[in-house]
Formats: C-alpha cells, structure tokens, sequence
C-alpha cells in the first residue's frame, strides 16, 4: 500500500501522535510505503526509505486557532496533488486536519462532547481566554462534523467515541473501533516483592495520579477530598504542578503528608512499578493512555466510564476484572468506599495486578496497528482504489 497520514505530529511524546508514530513503524515494516504530512516527525521514521515527510510549517507567532487552519489548506493542496499523481492509495487524517478529503479518519477526541462538560476551560476560566478557549472548541466541533460526514471510514479509538460519533448522526456501520495500544516493554510489573514505593514507607499502600493537574479535567480534586478519609493511603502526583492549585488544595485538606507531588516527570514506567495502585477519575478521554500504561505495569486501576478504556477492563460478565470503574467521577463518597475497601483486601490487589497485566498484553501497540492496516485494506478492497507505485523519499518544506 501507498499511504498518506496527516497528522501535526507524528512522536512518541503525546498520544494522537504516538499512536501515528506506531501505524507509520508497522506499516514500514510490512513494506508499505508511508507520506506523512506533518509539522514534526520523529528522525528515527525517515531512516527509512519507504517513509517520506512533507513538512508544513505554520508560523509558531500566530494564534493556534490560525495555525491550525494554515495547515489544513497547505495539506489539502498537497493531498490533491499526490492524488492526481496517483502516489497515494489511502490517505487517513485524525479528527479536522485538512481541507482534503481523508479515505480513513481516526478519532482522537469529540470537542462536539467536550464543550458540553462542565469542567471545559470555557467554563473554568475567568479571564479572557475563557472566550478563545470556547471558541476553539465551537470551531472544532463544527469543522470535525464535516470531516466525519466526509470520511470514507471512522477509526474511533473507543466505544465510548464511538457512540459520541453515532450522537453525531454518523452511521453506525462507517465506524470501527481500535483501541489504542501500549507499550509492554516499556511498562512491565516490578518483581514480587520490590517495589520501592517512591521512598514512602514501604508499609503503606501507594496509589498514583498522573496527568495535567493544571485544570479540573483530569479530576485530582475528588481524588484528594476523598483521601480525607482514607488517611491509609499516600498518593504520589505526577504532573507539572505550575499553576495548579492542587498542592495548596492538599494543604488546606490537611493531607499535604499524604500526598508526594514529583512535578512532570519522563520515567513513568519506573514509579508505575514502585507504586501499588493507579486512581484516575477522569472527567472525559477519549482512550486513555495513562491507564492503558498501568494496566501494562501490572497494578489495578480506579478509572470512571469517561476514561474511554472502560470495555477494555470489563469482562464478558461486565465485571471489571483489572480495576474499578466509578459510576460518577464526582462521586467522593463512591471513591473513598472503593479505595478503602481496597486497602483492606491487599488479596485482592494483587489479583487485579495480575489481571491488568494479561489484559495491556493484548492491546500492545503492533496489535493496535495490525488492526490499523487491515482496516485500511478491507477499505481499499472495497473500493478498489490502488494506485502505481510511489517516488522514493523525499523531504518537501513548506514555510509561511
């Protein structure tokens, strides 16, 4: 195959662009060949020659807003053209990224789901850029509805974006949901009986939360009211904590003991060993990445249905059999029954450790792009849309 991503950045640093970054490897490495038409790309990916980059470069002076639509008319000039040539077979884009037509879109994110959230910045905010970050949003989730209408196929990465999608009005049968992947390499579980527990007392049970802790999106502060109650437990933070009110929110909880703020930090794979359990009650993902990492660790998670990873813990029964699944994520009664409930059944963390284990073993991230590709191939089978074979790779630079 002949395949073209759009994308703004195909690294391994952030999770629309990992997940690029893991379709372009396994794509290369069945033979295929990939132009990726982005702001960044990872060196390692043009090593090879079947990868070719088209770079597009908005200037980083202008609003993101504007950006973004820079992009999105330099790229479609560059999709037309590679279509007329006929150097392309598929050409799949992620949510409104261009003006072009993508074959395949995958969906990331609903900002049609996210502006209704009571937690948007939109809502949060009090200063002027309440109304830049809302009409982000609104121009988002209208440009998103017409890429969807326009997509030969959807990709969503969950069932939870996938009925936000069918909400939508978009049919049924065009989506596919794959899930994202993990890397089990990467994230593996400590050997029994070696966890360093963050240098807290090795007595004591240790959960962890990892993410932006500069909004209330991710949910810290049902975390910590609930840990008021739970005065068992530590809990170690791992997220820049510049303007986060969260730390003086422990301080005034009068759990500041409790709680161990690390700041932003790059080796997650080594504190998801050392810790015991992983509490994230997001208050919207799309597929989470964070959880499909401490799944891979081997340590249970404490997750909400807007984690987005929900059906992936979840037994044929609907049991959950990795972790735990609040029903509300602003429920701090709820949290603090189930992590009490934990601390007193040790038993039963380390069976569901074992169970978070087995379950990321099955959605690593070449798993993920297997299913990646054959998608694309059931499409191009079925409308029959191949193409001769592509230039070698180039590099095209395009600055504004």
């Amino acid at each position: 195959m002949k395949i073209c991503i759009v994308t703004h950045r195909v690294v391994k640093g952030e999770g629309q662009g990992r997940v690029n970054y893991e379709v372009v490897v396994e794509a290369l490495r069945q033979g295929h060949e990939v132009i990726l038409i982005a702001n960044e790309v990872e060196p390692q990916l043009l090593e090879n020659r079947g990868a070719t980059w088209i770079k597009v470069f908005p200037s980083l002076k202008l609003p993101q807003l504007l950006r973004y639509q820079i992009f999105a008319f330099k790229s479609a000039i560059h999709i037309r053209k590679l279509r007329k040539t006929k150097q392309v077979d598929l050409v799949m884009v992620n949510g409104f990224i261009t003006w072009a037509k993508g074959d395949i879109n995958a969906v990331h994110f609903v900002h049609s789901t996210w502006i209704k959230s009571p937690v948007h910045s939109f809502r949060v905010h009090r200063s002027w850029k309440r109304w830049y970050f809302g009409l982000y949003t609104l121009v988002n989730a209208y440009l998103e509805r017409y890429a969807f209408r326009k997509s030969g196929k959807i990709i969503a990465v969950s069932e939870k974006v996938k009925n936000e999608l069918i909400k939508l009005g978009i049919k049924h049968d065009k989506v596919q949901v794959i899930h994202n992947g993990v890397d089990v390499r990467e994230f593996y579980p400590s050997e029994a009986g070696k966890k360093s527990k963050m240098d807290i007392d090795p007595s004591r049970v240790v959960g962890l939360f990892a993410g932006d802790i500069s909004s209330p999106r991710k949910n810290l502060d049902t975390v910590l009211k609930s840990m008021v109650s739970v005065p068992e437990l530590s809990l170690v933070v791992a997220g820049s904590t510049n303007r986060s009110i969260y730390p003086q929110m422990a301080k005034d909880l009068n759990i500041e003991d409790q709680v161990h703020f690390l700041g932003y930090r790059k080796d997650m794979g080594h504190i998801m060993r050392n810790v015991d359990l992983f509490i994230f009650p997001s208050r919207y993902e799309a597929c989470s990445l964070v959880v499909l990492e401490a799944l891979a660790s081997g340590i249970p998670v404490v997750i909400t249905e807007e984690s987005g990873v929900t059906e992936i813990i979840k037994g044929s029964n609907e049991k959950a059999l990795a972790g735990i699944v609040l029903d509300d994520p602003n429920d701090v009664t709820q949290l603090t029954t189930i992590l009490n409930s934990l601390l007193q059944d040790k038993a039963c963390l380390t069976e569901m450790g074992q169970s978070s284990r087995k379950v990321a073993l099955l959605n690593d991230w070449r798993k993920m792009s297997h299913k990646y590709l054959e998608c694309y191939e059931d499409y191009l089978n079925q409308t029959g849309s191949f193409t001769t074979k592509i230039k070698r790779k180039q590099s095209i630079e395009v600055e504004l």
